[in-house]
């Protein structure tokens, strides 16, 4: 007993000798200030001060004195207006004299962050905003100290959800999220330019792609980082080619910085964009571009011209890009996307060729015994730089493994989008080149314009079943020339792929695919997913059976080759969550037909038929609420044949973007 009482005695004396340190320390803080203790020196009265019990706003301001900072008044939980000024974004990552001031005002309104105010907004700070955002009514409560919880803060911790400046693909004018969203399917976008010229305006450099997966997503911070180690003759600093670097979503500008602005070691640069507000909304996409605008002129080792050497690099590094959803889970996404780029001081124009997105994958042509008409063979991207380009001729070549191109095309268009250009017949031979002369077609300086080569196919009886044509484009033959009159050179050769022609065979268009979650009504329940993929078939010069069953498969291989009579092949999309599910899959007609057989689908000669693929899914196991599967489906294969027997043949050409997008089941 008598310890006990010892023990308690001595506890309270070394508390009251704990406090009275403390208002000493108050009053003696401007003279250690003066004297620049170190951190680790004040971590070290801050620990002494806990460790005899202070309360959180004695040790807060004696954290703020020592620091340099101005002590605050005894706030309540969730009001503390006036005690602080901020004028930036703060999120994980932060540093600095705003962030101290942000802990010390937390701390002394009762938020824990065990570390005290060490001006690093880290794990502690973000779990201590979330908890003052929950009581202030700040939503989402996601950590992120951003513009409304600023406006929250100035009221005394009293805030609704409003409206942000949020734009670009897949973006919102509402801050409001909904949803666990977060990040999916990255891909490093095209239409990026590698040769500069000074003067040019904001040109992207290097892009990623990312979806909103399973609730909206709000971007946070963006990394842009620029390596000029390769420069060997010329200089390494950025602003020295470009004065500006700016963040794009889609055709939308989110933010900008001057390129003497970055952070700079060992001659790469790094451009941090935060405070960006950019909602991407659930199923939709952002297209994220880093742009740089060139100086209106370069000095001597500093263009692209002989006298520089080496290579300057674009990047979005891995984990440049951090985001969070309405739960308030905040992650890092980006693999690395690295585009080298030049920029030059001269002024003739180029003319960059390269295949447009709706160029034609390799697949088959269902063609009839009469012409069948407008089939796209190729389709190219024509894009003009640092001058407006005038096309004059425009040379494509094209081969086929019929004895002459004359037996399979009829006649042959240059088309810009519906309108026909110039045409022209083939002659004999396996391969040919096509000359469109007398064009004079003008692109503007920064502009793409794209073309497609057309063809009407002869007959089925004209050629072998199976018959293949190419067509690409070529660098010679070409009459092109810029603003000056010098004379242009096309980039590259655009090469189409292989296009099988048969008359036996079909070709398939995709419909609206739809995915759509039914949540659980009550507690232990557990959702399920519908999806339906609806697809159009057109027969060529022979009636068609289709197989009417449904067959999962393991490989989203459109190329894999399938056993006999599995129908409609299908797989889960590459984003899905690798875990078991019960599926129920049927494919239904949109119309009905005597030739059915119950079990295949009859498509006459020379007509087409809409059938829909139909799953119905679900868990096998059960889920807890807070567990969650993605789940999206796609076609891989559709097995057909001549006779209402199927066989091994299937159609797997261009089937890749035959699928619908994902959803989350949950456990409740």
């Amino acid at each position: 007993m008598s310890n006990v009482t010892t023990k308690a005695i001595a506890k309270v004396a070394a508390v009251a000798t704990g406090l009275g340190m403390a208002t000493s320390l108050l009053s003696l803080a401007p003279m250690a200030h003066a004297a620049a203790l170190t951190s680790s020196q004040i971590n070290s009265i801050v620990s002494l001060l806990q460790s005899f019990g202070a309360d959180a706003t004695t040790i807060a301001n004696v954290q703020a004195s020592l620091s340099g900072g101005t002590p605050v008044s005894t706030g309540t939980t969730g009001s503390m207006s006036g005690s602080c000024s901020f004028t930036m974004d703060l999120h994980t990552g932060s540093s600095g004299a705003q962030v101290t001031c942000l802990q010390n005002a937390l701390i002394a309104a009762g938020y824990s962050i065990p570390a005290g105010a060490t001006g690093y907004f880290g794990a502690q700070t973000k779990t201590a905003v979330m908890a003052w955002q929950a009581k202030a009514g700040v939503t989402p409560a996601a950590g992120y100290f951003g513009s409304i919880s600023r406006a929250a803060w100035n009221l005394g911790g009293s805030s609704s959800t409003g409206t942000g400046t949020g734009t670009g693909t897949g973006s919102s004018t509402s801050t409001t999220l909904t949803g666990a969203g977060y990040l999916t399917n990255e891909s490093h976008l095209g239409s990026v330019t590698s040769d500069l010229h000074a003067g040019d305006s904001a040109t992207a450099v290097v892009g990623s792609s990312f979806d909103a997966t399973g609730g909206d997503v709000q971007l946070q911070r963006v990394d842009a980082t620029f390596d000029l180690s390769g420069v060997t003759t010329g200089s390494t600093n950025l602003d020295q080619y470009v004065s500006d670097v700016e963040l794009w979503d889609g055709n939308t500008k989110l933010a900008s910085m001057s390129a003497s602005a970055g952070d700079e070691s060992s001659n790469i640069w790094t451009y941090r964009f935060t405070g960006i507000n950019d909602i991407v909304k659930n199923g939709q996409t952002a297209n994220l571009y880093i742009k740089v605008t060139p100086l209106t002129s370069v000095g001597a080792n500093q263009d692209g011209s002989a006298n520089f050497e080496g290579t300057m690099k674009a990047q979005l590094l891995a984990d440049a890009i951090r985001a969070v959803g309405a739960d308030g889970i905040s992650d890092t996404y980006g693999t690395l996307n690295s585009e080298n780029f030049t920029v030059s001081s001269a002024n003739t124009g180029t003319l960059t060729a390269s295949p447009a997105a709706d160029n034609p994958v390799a697949s088959q042509v269902a063609v009839a015994s009469s012409t069948t008409t407008g089939v796209k063979l190729l389709a190219i991207n024509l894009k003009a730089k640092n001058s407006d380009i005038t096309v004059k001729n425009l040379q494509i070549s094209l081969n086929t493994s019929a004895t002459n191109l004359s037996d399979v095309v009829n006649t042959v268009y240059l088309m810009k989008g519906s309108t026909v250009l110039k045409s022209a017949t083939l002659g004999s031979g396996k391969y040919g080149t096509v000359t469109f002369s007398n064009m004079n077609e003008t692109i503007p300086q920064d502009q793409t314009n794209e073309y497609t080569i057309t063809a009407d196919i002869k007959g089925d009886s004209a050629y072998a079943d199976g018959t293949t044509l190419i067509a690409s484009s070529t660098t010679a033959g070409w009459d092109i020339q810029d603003a000056q009159g010098n004379s242009v050179t096309p980039s590259a050769a655009v090469t189409g792929n292989t296009l099988t022609l048969t008359a036996s065979g079909l070709s398939v268009s995709m419909g609206t695919p739809t995915a759509t979650l039914n949540s659980a009504s009550f507690a232990g329940g557990q959702d399920t997913g519908t999806f339906a993929l609806p697809f159009t078939v057109t027969a060529g010069d022979t009636a068609i059976w289709v197989g009417g069953t449904a067959t999962a498969t393991t490989t989203t291989n459109s190329g894999t080759a399938f056993a006999t009579s599995l129908g409609v092949v299908f797989a889960t999309t590459t984003t899905s969550s690798a875990t078991t599910t019960t599926t129920t899959a049927s494919v239904s007609a949109g119309s009905s037909n005597s030739n059915d057989n119950g079990t295949n689908y009859y498509v006459a000669a020379n007509s087409s038929r809409t059938f829909t693929l139909n799953l119905s899914v679900g868990t096998s196991d059960k889920m807890s609420s807070s567990a969650s599967v993605e789940l999206g489906y796609q076609l891989v294969g559709i097995n057909y044949s001549t006779t209402n027997t199927m066989g091994t043949t299937y159609f797997t050409s261009n089937l890749n973007t035959f699928k619908t997008s994902d959803i989350f089941l949950h456990g409740h």
